[in-house]
């Protein structure tokens, strides 16, 4: 693959792990730090140091031909140990992601290391957004996430790009609803997982602000809640409105 690594995959470590394959399956099992079998990308969640690169990891390897299908296909560990990649590019993360890369992947690290207290934060948030929004507030959500993938859809100008920018959102809010999820424990989970979710939906967009429907409004609906608790999803973004 070309392109500068910018995530590495411990294969020596997925090996240790998986007990040389003989805790190798099909399926998830268990994926936390233990001895319980579990499939390549339970072991890749055990294994990688830094906090949410494993979904980042499951979601270029879902393009790159080792995802989950891949090792529920194959028919013992080496087969899918071979098609393993395991220094992940930039190239491979824009090929996935889109051109806001970047900001998505710090976007997933920081959704991983929520504390209880900026999950419940963000819960606050997430009912202020909508309250803001008034009566009319699930309706504007909806028109913004619409925006936002017609926006995308238009800028590809064809089929194969609509695709490829389908699949670039696809894959970052999986990404981030899926690192925000495990990480919060509390009973506002679920507001933290939405925020990490539709903060990511309008990132992979971001460029597209002001053109065909997708706008600044839209954009700062989607991502107010997280850039209120947590912070910018892009360096360029300015203070949340009041």
């Amino acid at each position: 693959m070309t392109g500068t690594p910018i995530i590495h995959i411990d294969l020596d470590a997925v090996d240790k792990r998986l007990n040389g394959g003989e805790l190798w399956i099909k399926g998830w099992g268990e994926w936390t730090a233990g001895d319980q079998p579990t499939c390549l990308h339970g072991a890749i969640r055990s294994c990688q140091p830094i906090p949410g690169d494993a979904y980042i990891i499951q979601e270029v390897a879902s393009r790159f031909g080792f995802g989950i299908d891949a090792n529920d296909d194959a028919n013992d560990w080496p087969s899918i140990r071979a098609k393993v990649v395991p220094d992940i590019t930039n190239d491979m993360l824009a090929d996935t992601f889109g051109s806001q890369w970047e900001q998505i992947v710090a976007l997933v690290r920081r959704a991983a290391v929520l504390t209880d207290d900026e999950v419940q934060q963000l819960a606050a948030a997430w009912a202020a957004a909508g309250a803001a929004a008034g009566a009319a507030g699930a309706a504007a959500w909806d028109a913004a996430g619409a925006a936002a993938g017609a926006a995308a859809g238009a800028a590809a100008g064809d089929a194969a790009g609509d695709a490829a920018w389908v699949a670039a959102g696809d894959a970052a809010w999986v990404a981030a609803r899926d690192a925000a999820w495990v990480a919060a424990r509390a009973a506002a989970r679920d507001a933290a997982r939405d925020a990490a979710w539709v903060a990511a939906v309008a990132l992979v967009v971001r460029d597209l602000v002001g053109e065909h429907p997708f706008n600044q409004e839209h954009y700062d609906l989607l991502t107010g809640p997280w850039r209120t608790v947590i912070g910018p999803v892009h360096p360029d973004d300015e203070a949340v409105p009041s």
